[in-house]
């Protein structure tokens, strides 16, 4: 994650949190862009096609995966989440209010409709006329008529994933609601349970922002949501991540893993240095107020479209965002997702076709808040959602290389020494292992790697002739092909 991919508005605060923090950027940032996702939800979409009615909502999946108690994933996530805590504190506080004056409301009608009876009852025993009882009648209803619906609070985040409590919440929160997990293996753990495939499957359902849910149980009674727009964010741990990818990889693949479009895994920073400054207290203003604007935006006001029979108003790119939309998707469709051997790759990427214009849609929103742009999306906003995915492409290649087979995983940890130029240009297995380097501890281990490197066009075996002497033959040297160094 490097500066140019975060969106300006969030840019200073982003770097200011990663800097004190001394974490990678990928975590913070990826929890904001979620968040952002989740303020919008499901209020707007955009349509990528130039005429096509092909709707896409910018709701996000994302997942912070690194090692426990290393690269601060739980901190990094919590920055943000401080600041949809906040705003829906302050949803809460004029709830209260809004609860106190509907109560106030409800005193007042009951005395109005205890009036009316009142009345009805004498007008029927006095023997008045049927028309002067209809008068009093058309009171009464017009008075039960004007009873206001209850006030029902604003939540943009829950812990909470059950259906029925999901559900509730789908219908008081129109745009849809975050769900925060801080391990989120527990959550994809708690699916795979037969008993929990009905959640699952909700889930599933709500990732596309536009589903729908209907439950009937004799005890409850109907349970009903006509728009199910779901947001998720958490950590992973990649141990954890590794088993439940093997699952995946054994006829129990359902594309969830493949709807965690916004999965990071970043490397471990190479330097650390102790950091005591004082946090950028506007710009976390800024942000703030970004995700106040967003959820409070009318976004027909700012450019989107809103037939007749649309659910919802909608965006579409402008002319030069449309032509980088036409490019990067023919690209994607007719070159990556056919270039691609690993199964489970080729189905992450098939969901880039949604990803990119959900973030194009997201970068533009954010611009829109921040008083820069109206109207279509821009090319601008497309050029960095392609810069996205072609970062978080990179991501998802890390993340499947661990349901390779012992061997090709070995290769990776070898190809990442190498991109770092920690070996020499000509070695050994002997000098690989002396590193001491997780998965590459074993002369085996190193071997095979190397083996597979060869096949990549990554590596050359030099065999050395033995002494004459005799003795143990010398080991062949690895060369790394000049084009990586």
């Amino acid at each position: 994650m490097t500066d140019d991919l975060m969106p300006e508005p969030l840019r200073k605060w982003l770097s200011d949190v990663t800097y004190r923090m001394q974490t990678p950027a990928d975590f913070a940032t990826i929890s904001a862009i979620v968040v952002m996702a989740s303020a919008i939800g499901s209020g707007c979409a955009i349509r990528p096609k130039s005429v096509d009615d092909w709707e896409v909502i910018p709701n996000m999946w994302g997942a912070a995966i690194g090692r426990p108690s290393v690269v601060l994933k739980t901190p990094s996530m919590q920055e943000v989440m401080c600041l949809i805590d906040r705003l829906q504190a302050k949803y809460g506080d004029e709830f209260t209010q809004q609860q106190m004056l509907h109560e106030a409301d409800t005193f007042i009608l009951e005395a109005k409709v205890t009036d009316v009876e009142s009345r009805i009852k004498k007008a029927a025993k006095q023997g008045l006329s049927t028309q002067e009882l209809d008068i009093l009648k058309q009171e009464y209803a017009d008075i039960k008529q004007s009873h206001a619906d209850r006030p029902t609070r604003r939540l943009f985040k829950t812990n909470e994933t059950s259906t029925q409590s999901m559900t509730v919440l789908q219908n008081q929160n129109d745009r849809g609601v975050l769900v925060f997990r801080d391990e989120l293996t527990a959550l994809l753990v708690r699916w795979d349970r037969e008993d929990h495939a009905d959640e699952r499957a909700y889930f599933l359902e709500g990732w596309n922002g536009n589903g729908s849910f209907t439950d009937m149980k004799i005890g409850r009674g109907l349970t009903e949501a006509k728009n199910i727009c779901i947001s998720l964010l958490g950590g992973i741990q990649p141990d954890k991540l590794k088993r439940y990818l093997s699952q995946a990889t054994k006829g129990n693949n359902d594309g969830l893993m493949q709807r965690l479009q916004l999965a990071v895994w970043p490397d471990v920073p190479d330097k650390w240095e102790l950091v005591d400054s004082v946090p950028d207290k506007v710009e976390k203003e800024r942000v703030y107020a970004l995700i106040g604007n967003l959820a409070e935006l009318d976004f027909q006001q700012v450019g989107a479209i809103q037939g007749e029979y649309d659910d919802r108003p909608y965006f579409r790119f402008d002319s030069e965002g449309q032509k980088v939309f036409n490019h990067w998707l023919t690209n994607l469709q007719t070159v990556k997702i056919k270039m691609e051997d690993n199964p489970l790759m080729a189905e992450h990427l098939g969901k880039f076709r949604s990803l990119m214009p959900s973030l194009a849609l997201i970068f533009h929103c954010i611009d829109v808040a921040d008083g820069r742009v109206m109207g279509p999306v821009t090319e601008k906003s497309a050029r960095l959602a392609v810069a996205w995915c072609d970062y978080l492409e990179s991501h998802a290649k890390r993340i499947y290389t661990t349901t390779y087979r012992p061997e090709h995983q070995a290769a990776v940890h070898l190809s990442v020494k190498i991109r770092g130029k920690q070996l020499s240009s000509r070695f050994t297995t002997r000098d690989v292992v002396r590193k001491g380097w997780h998965g590459l501890k074993a002369r085996q281990e190193v071997e095979a790697a190397c083996d597979v490197l060869i096949e990549e066009d990554w590596l050359r075996m030099e065999v050395k002739l033995q002494s004459t002497s005799g003795g143990r033959p010398p080991l062949p040297d690895y060369i790394i092909n000049p084009l990586l160094i």
